[in-house]
């Protein structure tokens, strides 16, 4: 009777093991696949000096040379020029004053936010 019982615990031993191996390694990866992508983040820059469009085109020009931007869209109005980039960009805020420096003109405060 012992021998019996041995081998029917034996054969559940194996289906078993192998239902822990695969909850083991599916599990973790089904999460990682399931967390959403990072939202992308803007910088919205204040711009001394600006006075007309062409003031902004050449702005809107070298910012859009950094890797990483997706999008700038300057402001003439407002002083402003929103970059925003790419999700993993690693541009950071001195990169943007250094291109804005490069078109000509004063980089004020950089304001971080995420991008709608």
């Amino acid at each position: 009777m012992r021998t019996s019982l041995s081998l029917r615990a034996r054969r559940l031993q194996t289906p078993i093991a192998v239902l822990a191996a695969v909850w083991l390694f599916a599990g973790p990866s089904r999460a990682i696949a399931q967390q959403p992508e990072a939202a992308p983040k803007q910088a919205v820059v204040t711009v001394r000096g600006m006075q007309c469009p062409f003031c902004a085109y050449g702005i809107q020009k070298q910012l859009k040379k950094l890797a990483g931007v997706a999008r700038v869209h300057v402001e003439l109005e407002k002083n402003q020029a929103v970059v925003t980039l790419a999700p993993g960009a690693t541009v950071t805020g001195a990169d943007i004053q250094r291109a804005i420096r490069k078109a000509g003109f004063t980089p004020g405060k950089i304001e971080w936010k995420t991008a709608p």
